[in-house]
Parts: C-alpha cells; structure tokens; sequence
C-alpha cells in the first residue's frame, strides 16, 4: 500500500468518525449549561386491590443549585424490553396517585401536576416529586426510566430520513435488571445498575 493510498484511507476513516460524532452528539461531562441536582428514589411497584392492577412508581428530590430560579416542568419516560414506551401519568387513575401520597407518608411529596413550575434556589427549596406509570407487564428483564428537564444543555442533528433538524435536550438514563418476574417482588425495590447522560 502506498503512502498516498494509506493517507486517502486514514482521511476517510476520519471523515466516517467525524460524521458518526456529529450524527450521535453525547452531552458535555463537565456542565456547561445550568443544571438541577437530581435525587432519586426508589423504582418500585405498587399493586391495587381494588382494580388488581399493578404500577409502577418513582420518587425524586431535585434542588436548583444554579444561580438563578429555573422552572422544574420534568417528563419521566420508562421504556421495557417488552417494547412498552409509558410516559409518567399515563393511564394512570388520580385515586392511584393518592393512594401511594398516603402510603409514603410525606407530606412534602408532590404528584406530577403539583411539582411543575419555578424552583427557587437552595436545599430550602428542593422538590419532592413521585411519578406513576401503569405496569402492565411484569414479565420484564430490564427497564429504563429517562428523565428529561434537568439541564439547559441542548444539541442539533439533521434526521437521516426525513433531513429535517431535530433538538435533543440532555437526559438522565436510569438503568434497571429485573430478576425473575415483577410481580413476585412486591413492594422491593428494582435493582438499580447504571446511570448515564445522553442526548434525546
């Protein structure tokens, strides 16, 4: 192979990696724009008696440490290897949210509703957030719970299909192993395995 050929090959290849990075953006590991701290709770699951259905529900603190007042509007997304995409809320009945507000017991605890809007700053100010989904199906392997609204950082991709730009907004990724099925767990928590910054 020439040095010619192999300088040809070495700027593809470059060329290839530069355009996979640019179609794949990962958010900074350093923030740098503003950012909440995040608190998580448990990942857990709730059965109803009185509609035999099962949920699943999530807890949170989140404290605005950023210098200026931010406005906490959260989108909590699970995703299972079942293929279900469920977004916090969904098909969920109030009487259920109620429920677990008085079975946790705080009373500093909000629902999904009551937790949107400005979020001073300081511990003083923190939030206190639970989040419900409809648990359907209980014969899982792994679930994935994304969390978006935390930070301001934000990045441009053209859509390979459809050629138009797309804003991806950087997103906590919570991963969890389900071992054997959900609902022989009771109120267990899910066991927590990873947790990582992406763009969606």
């Amino acid at each position: 192979m020439t040095a010619t050929v192999r300088s040809i090959l070495v700027l593809a290849l470059v060329g290839l990696v530069t355009a996979w990075s640019s179609a794949h953006p990962t958010p900074s590991s350093v923030p740098i724009r503003w950012e909440l701290n995040f608190t998580p709770g448990e990942l857990r699951l709730y059965y109803d008696e009185v509609d035999q259905r099962s949920y699943w529900y999530f807890t949170y603190m989140v404290t605005n440490r950023t210098g200026a007042e931010q406005i906490w509007a959260p989108r909590l997304t699970l995703f299972t290897d079942a293929g279900q995409i469920i977004n916090s809320g969904s098909n969920v009945p109030t009487r259920i949210v109620d429920d677990l507000l008085d079975v946790l017991g705080n009373p500093l605890l909000l629902n999904q509703f009551e937790v949107i809007g400005p979020i001073l700053q300081g511990r003083e100010h923190a939030k206190e957030g639970l989040a419900v989904w409809p648990a359907d199906r209980l014969d899982l392997t792994e679930v994935k719970l994304f969390i978006s609204g935390l930070s301001g950082e934000t990045a441009r991709v053209v859509h390979p299909k459809t050629g138009d730009e797309v804003l991806l907004r950087k997103t906590l990724e919570r991963t969890y192993h389900v071992p054997g099925n959900a609902g022989h767990r009771g109120s267990r928590p899910l066991d927590f395995q990873e947790q990582r910054w992406i763009f969606r």
